[in-house]
């Protein structure tokens, strides 16, 4: 694969240092890797090793400097054939993501700081996948900017052991020497280390403390050179500049210091002391916790306390067999924890999750019979895809019938938009979504809400219908010319996506409970052999025009009761005044009323029983479909080319009229003739006929 990381310099610090070891380690796996920095000491190293630095203005701190190297980061991208983008500090990551998304490649970040969590800073977990180097950052990062712990992945630093090889101590002449490797920053403690010094110089302990980092002139210099004035500490302090050979740095002293006074997300400097074989003091704050076990591989002291500092610096200095001690367990304890090879195929893993197990968000939010119908386009999409992680977002009116699917691993349930918190509820939305990292987005729903949304979360790649503020979708495909069914309708998106369909059938996923309560609600009550047809004369409030008129349901019931057949009704509970309005019509016999008693499954489970079922174009008409019901399906101000489910079973009765099909939800010309010309007679027909072809029992 071909890495692209991204670091503000290639400067001397622990960030950069860590670019070059993962650079080595996967230029040594045969990897490619490319660094986008603005430039530093350590370009060359990185070249020598076969890695290849573009340098751009990534660390400049302003808008119009980030909004000028996002094209030429894109520009890299596309005509290196870089697989993958890795940002490790803010400003590049802001320019790494848009330029990702723009490029249509992974993005991930690693979080190198307890940093703050206002707007700039949350952009480094907006990666893919979020590394973070220790375990106290990672909880930081879910805690504090609300990152999914399934999107963590913690990987400690690692240390190349033939680099900082085991140098045993020499024996002790002189002075003791106190190392302190760090840039010059009062969140590094110079200051504490400083004090304590100053503390341990007064009760006349031989030391000299080796400081590394800082030209001379810079002012983070001259304010600690002002210091070491201050508590007469010329003779006690050694500056060691900055250094490029950190294992012969460390050997020179004889233990080594990390008193930070800002959490540390790993403490770069204390594994590799400790790989080098020199006892470590630290503070108790951040990831330094996690790296030192206080008394066994090292001390740890409350921070800013330069009086435990000192105490602690004493102690160790006079307890030999305690230096013997930390020295051996923290050599043993780097060996074993942080090898540089770890390091590497772990990072090595989550790339390969990255690349082969994406993150795929499908829409179908609006309308219960059309997420039935998508039903074939998940399976097409899983088989397509079998690792990757398979989010769909639904409305919630429509979640019972993918909450048992096997071909989700994650369901995003749209709550309904209801005045005057519709954009609340969007904002909400949008939010999760980011969260998601989504990789892909598969636009089934084709509306100008998700389309926005998808653009809104910085989806990568965005496939849907060219339609409704199409211009969004980077993917776009143009809506066919011909008359399609709502499944090959969808067929022809993933087709044009580079997905296989798998094949047309329906599916849904009751339980043994469901299909037991069914059996419970259509008891026999009269002979074994009766025949059962089930009804559904309700459907959606909004489209009433697609309802046939009920008096003529009512007459229907009574000719199949007055032949011996058992009709059951069924409906949801939002439809029970229909119900009770179709028994008060009907004269010889009353259907069972089933309506606002099943929940969606139950009710598949209930149609699944029934010989016929007769339905408008509506929901139950797809469930029918689903379960192999054969159905008679009414239709009229709709077209079956464009609704009919693939596996429906049974016959269509639609009447030619003129203004048929309009799609509309309220008659245009007041005679509703689309529907009102369909007979009684003509749908009493169509079942006896549907009957005749079967001889089942009622409850199979």
């Amino acid at each position: 694969m071909h890495v692209l990381q991204l670091v503000p310099t290639l400067d001397v610090g622990g960030v950069e240092r860590g670019v070059l070891d993962l650079a080595k380690g996967l230029l040594a796996r045969g990897h490619r890797v490319s660094v986008v920095s603005a430039g530093g000491s350590l370009v060359a190293r990185l070249t020598a090793l076969g890695a290849v630095h573009h340098q751009l203005p990534v660390d400049q701190k302003s808008l119009a400097g980030i909004f000028a190297c996002i094209p030429a980061v894109t520009q890299i991208i596309r005509e290196t054939g870089v697989d993958l983008v890795h940002a490790r500090s803010r400003i590049p990551a802001w320019i790494g993501f848009a330029a990702a998304r723009r490029a249509q490649r992974p993005f991930l970040t690693t979080a190198h700081g307890f940093y703050t969590p206002h707007p700039g800073s949350r952009v480094m977990v907006w990666g893919r996948l979020v590394i973070a180097p220790s375990e106290a950052l990672g909880q930081y990062l879910v805690e504090r900017f609300r990152l999914p712990r399934t999107r963590l992945r913690v990987i400690p630093r690692g240390v190349d052991l033939e680099e900082f090889a085991f140098q045993p101590p020499d024996a002790h002449h002189g002075p003791w020497r106190l190392g302190l490797f760090g840039r010059l920053s009062p969140l590094k403690g110079q200051e504490v280390a400083l004090r304590a010094c100053a503390r341990l110089v007064r009760k006349g302990v031989p030391i000299t403390l080796c400081l590394a980092g800082g030209a001379p002139g810079a002012p983070a210099r001259q304010a600690l050179d002002a210091l070491v004035a201050s508590f007469g500490l010329q003779d006690h302090v050694e500056w060691l500049g900055v250094q490029q050979d950190m294992p012969a740095c460390i050997a020179s002293v004889d233990l080594v210091l990390v008193p930070s006074t800002y959490p540390e997300s790993f403490g770069r400097s204390a594994i590799e002391a400790q790989a080098v074989g020199r006892p470590v003091i630290a503070s108790r704050v951040g990831a330094l916790g996690e790296l030192i076990e206080d008394g066994h591989n090292g001390l740890l002291v409350p921070p800013r306390d330069h009086e435990a500092l000192a105490l602690a610096i004493e102690r160790l200095l006079n307890d030999p067999a305690l230096r013997a001690r930390c020295v051996e367990a923290g050599r043993r304890r780097v060996e074993s924890e942080w090898p540089l090879g770890w390091m590497v195929e772990r990072t090595l893993a989550v790339y390969d999750e990255c690349l082969t197990r994406p993150r795929i968000l499908i829409w179908k939010l609006s309308a219960l019979g059309d997420v039935i119908l998508s039903t074939p386009s998940l399976r097409a999409v899983r088989r397509q895809f079998p690792a990757a992680h398979l989010t769909l977002a639904v409305g919630r009116s429509a979640y019972e019938a993918v909450a048992r699917c096997p071909y989700l691993d994650e369901i995003l349930i749209d709550q309904p938009r209801r005045r005057p918190r519709r954009f609340r509820r969007d904002l909400g939305l949008l939010r999760r979504l980011r969260e998601g990292a989504f990789d892909l987005s598969i636009d089934l729903q084709n509306s100008r809400r998700t389309h926005l949304l998808a653009w809104w979360a910085g989806i990568p790649i965005r496939i849907g219908y060219r339609r409704k503020l199409g211009w969004l979708l980077n993917r776009g495909v143009r809506l066919p010319r011909v008359v399609l069914a709502p499944v090959a309708h969808q067929h022809h998106l993933l087709r044009q996506a580079g997905i296989a369909p798998d094949g047309d059938a329906l599916e849904l996923w009751p339980s043994p409970a469901d299909d037991a309560r069914a059996a419970e609600l259509i008891r026999p009550t009269g002979p074994a052999f009766m025949r059962l047809v089930g009804m559904h004369p309700g459907g959606s409030g909004r489209w009433r025009t697609k309802r046939w008129e009920l008096s003529r349901w009512a007459r229907v019931c009574d000719a199949l009761a007055e032949r011996g057949v058992r009709v059951v009704v069924t409906g949801g509970s939002d439809e029970w005044p229909l119900g009770k309005e179709l028994l008060r019509l009907t004269t010889s016999g009353s259907p069972d009323l089933l309506i606002g008693k099943t929940s969606l499954m139950e009710l598949a489970c209930v149609i699944k029983r029934c010989q016929v079922f007769l339905a408008h174009d509506s929901s139950a008409l797809h469930l029918a479909a689903a379960v192999g019901t054969p159905t008679i399906a009414l239709f009229g101000p709709t077209d079956p080319r464009r609704h009919l489910p693939p596996t429906f079973t049974g016959q269509v009765i639609k009447k030619d009229v003129f203004c048929s099909p309009c799609y509309s939800p309220r008659c245009r010309t007041i005679t509703h003739a689309c529907m009102n010309t369909i007979g009684v007679e003509e749908v009493l027909s169509a079942v006896w006929g549907l009957l005749a072809q079967t001889d089942q029992p009622a409850a199979r």
